[in-house]
């Protein structure tokens, strides 16, 4: 890997930090300005415009500002974790057992 210091080895792996707080800033960025791309096409709605899509609009903003929450507190928890001693890995998937045929 060129552009961080994560490394994925056969049963170890190391996660680079600030590459990861990097990570949830671009996607506080990429969430909010699709927010703002929805509400932006609510602008030009006439009281003509079906309500179907106002609401399916309504819903997609609804889920992107879900979206917004979630890296929002992962942002805010890596920054703050920088002054933090340990750090814990939470809600890894289990390692699946490989079958013998596989």
């Amino acid at each position: 890997m060129n552009h961080t210091k994560h490394d994925l080895s056969f049963d170890h792996v190391e996660l680079d930090y600030v590459a990861l707080e990097k990570t949830s800033v671009i996607a506080f960025a990429h969430v909010r300005n699709e927010i703002d791309r929805l509400l932006y096409a609510t602008h030009g709605y006439a009281p003509s415009v079906t309500t179907s899509l106002l609401s399916a609009l309504s819903s997609r903003i609804k889920e992107e500002a879900d979206e917004l929450v979630i890296v929002a507190e992962t942002y805010h928890t890596l920054h703050e974790g920088l002054t933090r001693s340990n750090i814990n890995i939470l809600n890894k998937p289990e390692i699946k057992e490989q079958k013998a045929d596989e």
